[in-house]
């Protein structure tokens, strides 16, 4: 799997989001409670950008209409077959790497 490093475990507390880009892939790294996640960069609902979003209790929430995503699978609170492109998020040594291979969860069309 060819994880990148995007960061550092201190450079985010529980609640915050990152940019990130990898690769051409556009994704936002994300802390929610001891948990780091990433998924793609924009909402499925208007592509506004989830950079400016916010993580709140086990939710990514979109600023813009505030569609909530749970954070460890992307997935809409409403809709399963509503689902971000997520990412694997890995911490070694110290430093939080992404794979930029979208994760597939056999159970979404």
């Amino acid at each position: 799997m060819p994880f990148h490093r995007v960061a550092n475990v201190g450079d985010l507390t529980d609640g915050d989001i990152m940019a990130v880009r990898i690769d051409g892939v556009d994704m936002v790294l994300y802390r929610s409670g001891d948990d780091y996640y990433a998924a793609q960069r924009m909402c499925l609902h208007q592509g506004y950008d989830l950079a400016d979003g916010l993580v709140d209790r086990g939710f990514l929430i979109c600023p813009l209409h505030g569609w909530r995503y749970h954070a460890d699978s992307g997935v809409h609170e409403h809709s399963r077959q509503t689902c971000l492109r997520t990412f694997a998020v890995r911490v070694r040594d110290g430093s939080i790497e992404i794979d930029p291979t979208p994760i597939y969860r056999g159970e979404y069309p």
